[in-house]
């Protein structure tokens, strides 16, 4: 699948990737569409990188130097390479690489090379589609909630309830969190009160009231932004109690803001990207033990080949859609 203009996405026949030292071949069987690959349809012209991030597929070939894959094993990938020679690689924390990290896209593909060591092997009651959301999906949000102190009786907002959104209300009730979403799109909302928020909220003038409302006037402890938009950095600011936790996952926001609202709340702020391979591999193992539902707000898959009519579907969240797999 290529680029070649607005809106004007192709399935291309091209030559298979070569693999490289410690890389295996791997037949995409599943591939969630993310928030961040919507570049995809807006590029001004003909794009010969592939979008598609969120991969699982099985092993159909390995290069040189492979040592713990083999063909047939169905893996999900981890997204970010690192330079796999400093500490935080080694120990398979590609996101924290003090190198240079790179972030591997085409996924709207049949077949992509990647490193073995981005590859978890799935267990057999995973399916490749929730297989396909253990890395970014779900992992993004569940590494960030690691990096708090997050725990039972904590009153956590959620900004954005996109997928990473949805989950992060999952993961952060499954904490014993009491969970406040916010979003403007009711469908969003909706799914956020199944999957446990206890409050759902509407940005805007009253949003700030209604929050501290549920909180006695006393605050929230920990706000996940996971929207990327300036205004949910205003209410953040303001809601969070003395003390409080923002960890911004949402990329893309530029505002202004005074320190001294930072300084006087003795606030922590932490910023939090994808996940790691541990990370994954205790995603998996929520999802084998039915602590978490991976398809919970999976509303539509499509095939390669119709992604090119579907993907403004996907763009404009129109026909209830939360969260989109492209399938094989």
């Amino acid at each position: 699948m290529k680029a070649f203009g607005p809106g004007d996405l192709r399935v291309v026949e091209v030559e298979p990737p070569v693999l490289g030292e410690g890389e295996v071949l791997v037949d995409v069987h599943a591939c969630g569409i993310c928030g961040s690959d919507k570049w995809f349809w807006y590029v001004d012209s003909p794009n010969d990188y592939v979008a598609g991030h969120e991969v699982a597929g099985e092993v159909v070939d390995v290069g040189p130097g492979v040592k713990n894959l083999k063909v047939g094993d169905r893996v999900s990938v981890n997204n970010v390479k690192g330079c796999g020679q400093c500490s935080a690689c080694q120990e398979g924390q590609f996101v924290r690489c003090s190198g240079s990290v790179t972030h591997m896209g085409f996924g709207f593909s049949e077949k992509v090379a990647v490193p073995e060591c981005n590859c978890l092997k799935l267990e057999p009651e995973i399916s490749y589609v929730a297989g396909s959301l253990i890395f970014d999906n779900w992992g993004t949000p569940y590494s960030a909630i690691k990096r708090t102190s997050m725990k039972k009786g904590h009153i956590v907002v959620v900004t954005g309830c996109g997928p990473i959104g949805l989950a992060a209300v999952a993961l952060a009730k499954l904490r014993g969190a009491q969970v406040i979403a916010v979003d403007p799109i009711k469908e969003r909302l909706e799914a956020a009160n199944r999957l446990g928020a206890q409050l759902t909220v509407s940005p805007g003038a009253d949003a700030f009231e209604k929050i501290n409302t549920f909180t006695n006037d006393q605050g929230v402890d920990i706000v996940l932004e996971c929207s990327g938009k300036p205004a949910s950095y205003e209410l953040a600011l303001s809601v969070l109690k003395v003390a409080g936790t923002l960890v911004s996952i949402g990329e893309g926001a530029k505002f202004n803001f005074n320190s001294s609202d930072i300084i006087h709340k003795h606030l922590t702020i932490i910023g939090s990207l994808y996940s790691t391979m541990k990370d994954g591999a205790e995603i998996q193992e929520l999802m084998v033990k039915g602590e978490i539902d991976p398809l919970a707000f999976v509303t539509h898959t499509f095939r390669l080949e119709e992604i090119p009519s579907s993907f403004e579907k996907v763009i404009s969240c129109s026909d209830g859609l939360l969260k989109a797999v492209v399938v094989r």
